[in-house]
């Protein structure tokens, strides 16, 4: 008995000091060489061996980006009649192909409209125009002050299938769906930086809203919002770096650029410069076969421009048709021919020359591109993220909800060197309610 315990014994010393040499390893070796390499299951599992790993882990989870997706037997069980009282469920890791159900749904995910995903937080509106941000990694929950004045509402009451009723100051009085809500009255929301949980850190909050036309902006600790002066309204896209605020035309002809710091916006200047001819002319030359979306990035001190078609009516293989084109010969019904993503250009622009410049690849880079902040990431930070290639979501708002078969569906891959097309998560269903929304972390943004 005295040998086997003095066996036990050494054991448990060579158990310890196992232990103390792993956690010794610096860490800027364990983050290059081992954990940018893990999947979710691995970090998870990675943090139980010492208290440095928890740290390095949770770390590296809280940085990884999702795309977040409603539930899937929301989804494929029901008939694409009653979405808007589906809510968000879960969170698909990149490349695993394998969604985390959320552990707490707050009632806010099914009530609530989402508005925006910026620094890895959602932005909701509630009803009575009242928005909120949340952290779906954290559980952390902001109020924000309402903007029902901001975006001219009267009321917005819910309705028992999710949608609302709404009035607002130009005479509208109706029902409106949740993805109406987003059309009409918030496109965008962007933070300035991420906030603390703690409320110990000023952050700003950017709207882009009213159909485009009015950019707003809100600072930590106020109780209002601001109206920004905007000179050439409707707006594509917003974007935030380095405390400056980039607005793109709507007619792609002017960059309307403020500065942001200190809790105020002033206008610093704008840039006037045209589509690129190749964009124009594939344009020009698919005419009302499709619909063109643009958004802003900053990519490694580049200010990038990202074109996206969106062919109107695209069947099985990948043809556009006309509206008209689609009634079958046999009966008066028309195929059914979801809107779909079939090419992007991508341009960076040149400062000295005021022209965009076409950028033929991305190189190691990837772009985050829909209803998010638009953003720019290295592939090479992170475990099954493809380099030179754009991961897209739907953000087809005006389309939305036009059918009950199809909306929210047109999220994917695409490869720039190769022009191909391929899809991230697959449902059986082509109506996805709410719409696949991309989450960016803080920190990722910077890799």
């Amino acid at each position: 008995m005295a040998v086997q315990n003095k066996r036990k014994c050494n054991s448990n010393v060579s158990s310890s000091t196992k232990r103390r040499r792993i956690a010794q390893v610096p860490t800027d070796i364990l983050r290059s060489m081992i954990f940018n390499k893990l999947t979710y299951i691995d970090l998870v599992q990675a943090k139980a061996v010492c208290s440095s790993w928890n740290l390095l882990g949770q770390e590296l989870v809280s940085r990884m980006p999702w795309l977040m997706l409603p539930s899937k037997k929301d989804v494929e069980e029901g008939d694409g009649t009653d979405v808007n009282n589906n809510g968000y469920n879960g969170l698909l890791s990149l490349g695993e192909n394998r969604v985390y159900s959320l552990k707490n749904i707050p009632n806010e995910f099914r009530e609530s409209c989402s508005v925006g995903s910026s620094n890895g937080w959602l932005v909701f509106l509630e009803e009575k125009a009242v928005p909120f941000l949340f952290n779906p990694l954290k559980q952390v929950k902001a109020q924000l002050p309402p903007v029902g004045r901001l975006l001219g509402l009267l009321k917005m009451e819910r309705c028992l299938d999710g949608g609302y009723e709404v009035e607002d100051y130009n005479g509208y009085q109706g029902y409106r769906p949740k993805q109406q809500i987003r059309e009409c009255y918030i496109r965008k929301a962007i933070l300035t930086t991420e906030p603390d949980c703690n409320n110990n850190k000023k952050y700003g909050l950017i709207l882009l809203c009213n159909k485009g036309k009015d950019i707003a902006y809100y600072e930590s600790g106020d109780n209002y919002w601001s109206l920004l002066n905007v000179s050439h309204p409707p707006y594509q896209d917003i974007i935030f770096h380095e405390d400056h605020l980039y607005a793109l035309s709507e007619d792609h002809n002017y960059i309307e650029v403020w500065d942001v710091e200190g809790g105020r916006v002033k206008k610093q200047f704008g840039i006037v410069v045209s589509l690129p001819e190749k964009s124009v002319a594939k344009a020009n030359s698919w005419g009302d076969l499709c619909a063109i979306r643009s958004y802003l990035v900053q990519s490694c001190g580049d200010l990038v421009l990202a074109v996206r078609y969106i062919g109107e009516f695209v069947d099985w293989d990948g043809t556009m048709h006309r509206e008209p084109d689609m009634l079958l010969d046999c009966c008066n019904h028309p195929m059914v021919c979801p809107y779909k993503t079939c090419l992007f250009h991508v341009y960076k622009l040149d400062f000295d020359e005021v022209k965009w410049v076409e950028m033929e690849s991305l190189g190691e880079r990837a772009l985050f591109l829909g209803g998010n902040q638009s953003v720019s990431v290295s592939a090479q930070s992170f475990p099954n993220c493809e380099r030179n290639s754009i991961y897209f979501s739907d953000d087809y708002w005006e389309r939305m909800d036009e059918d009950y078969l199809y909306g929210g569906h047109d999220y994917g891959v695409y490869n720039l060197k190769g022009g191909s097309v391929k899809p991230i998560y697959e449902f059986s269903s082509d109506k996805i309610h709410p719409p696949p929304c991309w989450i960016i972390p803080h920190p990722m943004l910077e890799a």
